[in-house]
């Protein structure tokens, strides 16, 4: 009887276990030139928009956490990036954050799919912005 009991206590732990899933961290798959396709919500300018193919307003991450942003294949700014994974509390769901410039206060989620990306600040008033893999390019003469 013992063993028995045993063996269903011990069955049980087993089975209510939940294992832990930790995704792969998101900076793998982030590094290469990603160029802007739409950006929206947000109540700072630029307003809502969509870009065409070509538009060379890029986000370049590179693979020492290094980037630099191009409008219209001008570089505008440059720095250091930041991934993270971190637990929401109320959901209990994993999600992937990207900093910039050691700004913490400005985090953004990070949704990425293979060649598409998109970057939701956690401050609402700043737009989402969709982005396209593109091939790396040197814009800077």
């Amino acid at each position: 009887m013992k063993t028995f009991i045993f063996a269903a206590v011990a069955t049980l732990l087993l089975f209510s276990c939940k294992k832990k899933h930790t995704p792969t961290p998101v900076s793998a798959g982030l590094f290469g030139s990603w160029e802007v396709r739409r950006v929206y919500h947000g109540n700072i300018l630029p307003p809502d928009s969509t870009y065409k193919p070509g538009n060379r307003n890029i986000l370049r991450l590179n693979a020492d956490s290094t980037y630099i942003k191009y409008v219209n294949g001008i570089p505008s700014s440059n720095g250091v990036f930041h991934t993270r994974i971190n637990l929401m509390s109320m959901t209990q769901m994993l999600n992937e954050r990207i900093y910039f410039d050691n700004d913490t206060s400005h985090n953004y989620f990070v949704l990425h799919n293979g060649d598409k990306m998109t970057l939701t600040p956690l401050f609402p008033d700043i737009p989402t912005t969709d982005y396209q893999k593109v091939p790396d390019l040197n814009f800077e003469l």
